[in-house]
């Protein structure tokens, strides 16, 4: 970064102090649900599969910590996702996000006010599965939401059919708009009536918090102030998630900024917890969380103590098998400083250069004569060929 930093200049949005609206509280509002039954089950089934895998009982093939993964974000957003005929629990993330986005869209009517719901996970399948964007757009048509105020983007792959989505997100004709961080993310520009943004999963890198969030938090959006609202589910996936996110994203902010002498950042492509990290979202206990933590810590200081031994013997033995050109060194460095007592400051307007009994000041003449005189000594030292 200090590299970097001698040819960039870095201003972020904290430096910049741009006219933003402000969050309401300070900061993002996190919605908690609880952890049904159902979802401990399925938790500690995964559990059971990450058993399997370290054990060496299950072919990767068949079954790997990705799908594990995947399955416990799927669980965490919604049961049903696993299962559609689980129930529909009206304390979960979903019908709780639900609540606030139809509060919200009756408080803001006279405004014309709009919001953004973030989901990666569950997108529209045109009635052939369950879809959490699908469940929540007929719930909001039933509590008296027009369906015309609604807006999937996935539905609108065209460019020019975009354009004309965000024109009405704009004018206050769509006022809840779904989408992924890849297709709602940057480019989406719909700040100016937005009073709100949820979001339903948690994505993999800072980065993409920061894009979805962008949206609302821009330039243009003629509310003082907005909603930003985090939805989690207690002893689940996306618990853990977030407070990996929130690490990484510390630690990205710290080096951006140059508040710390870091030296190291953590890896925030991810896309795989691991054994001990599905074991401690299991249990529920934080402590347990932050032992799986410590033990990754333990094992990673653990690798670089035995690279500092190894680059520790490395320069041993090349300091030995180096010392009898010492003499050499030497002799090198006082002709250095015999060059550097005779030397001219040749810079700007000081230029000088003696060819040939003429003194000449423009570097191109120079450098085009001496490039001639090259070309005449290569030719005559080139072996004939008659």
């Amino acid at each position: 970064m200090q590299v970097f930093r001698q040819v960039a200049d870095i201003q972020t949005q904290e430096m910049l102090q741009l006219p933003i609206p402000a969050l309401h509280c300070g900061k993002p509002t996190t919605i908690s649900a609880p952890c049904s039954a159902e979802l401990k089950q399925i938790v500690q089934g995964l559990v059971a599969r990450a058993e399997a895998l370290r054990s060496g009982s299950v072919d990767p093939r068949v079954d790997n910590m990705l799908l594990i993964t995947s399955d416990g974000r799927k669980a965490a957003l919604d049961l049903r996702l696993m299962n559609p005929s689980m129930p529909d629990h009206p304390t979960s993330k979903v019908n709780l996000a639900l609540e606030q986005v139809f509060n919200l869209w009756r408080e803001t009517t006279e405004k014309r006010s709009a919001q953004l719901v973030f989901s990666d996970l569950s997108t529209p399948t045109s009635g052939k599965g369950f879809s959490v964007y699908e469940d929540m757009r007929d719930k909001l048509v039933r509590l008296g939401v027009p369906l015309e105020e609604i807006a999937f983007i996935q539905d609108f792959d065209a460019d020019n059919a975009k354009l004309a989505l965000f024109r009405a997100v704009r004018a206050g004709k769509v006022r809840v708009f779904f989408g992924s961080t890849q297709k709602m993310g940057s480019g989406t520009n719909v700040q100016e009536r937005l009073v709100a943004l949820h979001h339903l999963d948690a994505p993999w890198r800072p980065a993409d918090v920061e894009q979805r969030e962008g949206r609302i938090l821009r330039q243009g959006n003629t509310n003082a102030e907005v909603h930003v609202f985090r939805y989690v589910t207690e002893a689940s996936f996306d618990a853990y998630m977030w407070q990996t996110l929130e690490t990484k994203a510390r630690f990205i902010a710290q080096v951006m900024t140059g508040a710390s002498n870091l030296r190291r950042i953590e890896d925030v492509d991810g896309a795989a917890l691991t054994y001990a990290e599905v074991k401690a979202i299991a249990s529920g206990n934080p402590l347990v969380v932050e032992k799986a933590n410590l033990d990754a810590e333990v094992a990673r200081l653990s690798r670089l103590e035995g690279q500092h031994r190894e680059a520790q013997f490395r320069l041993r033995h090349r300091l030995r098998a180096e010392s009898d050109d010492l003499p050499r060194l030497y002799r090198r460095l006082e002709a250095l400083r015999k060059d550097v007592a005779v030397r001219e400051d040749t810079r700007g307007d000081r230029f000088v250069f003696h060819l040939d009994g003429e003194t000449l000041r423009d570097r191109g003449v120079v450098g085009e004569l001496l490039n001639r005189r090259a070309d005449r000594i290569r030719v005559s030292v080139l072996p004939s060929t008659g």
